[in-house]
């Protein structure tokens, strides 16, 4: 069975830090993500840097590891 988690790190701006993204999204280096925050009446703008996957096998069971690196546009 696949196991996934998905994590994003946000490395500048109002949006800074990592978050835990439970079923995760399919993304790809240079996509560009609009964060709409409560705070803000216009869009924070992301790019996506860089994307890792990671799989450990551990018998029947794969789990996988998908993080995300955002910097503003």
């Amino acid at each position: 069975m696949i196991k996934k988690t998905t994590t994003a790190k946000f490395v500048d701006g109002p949006y800074v830090g990592d978050y835990d993204w439970k079923g995760g999204m399919p993304l790809s280096e240079g996509e560009v993500m609009s964060v709409y925050l409560e705070s803000k009446s216009e869009p924070v703008v992301y790019v996506l840097s860089s994307k890792c996957i990671e799989l450990h096998e551990e018998g029947e069971d794969q789990l996988v590891s998908v993080s995300y690196q955002f910097k503003m546009q």
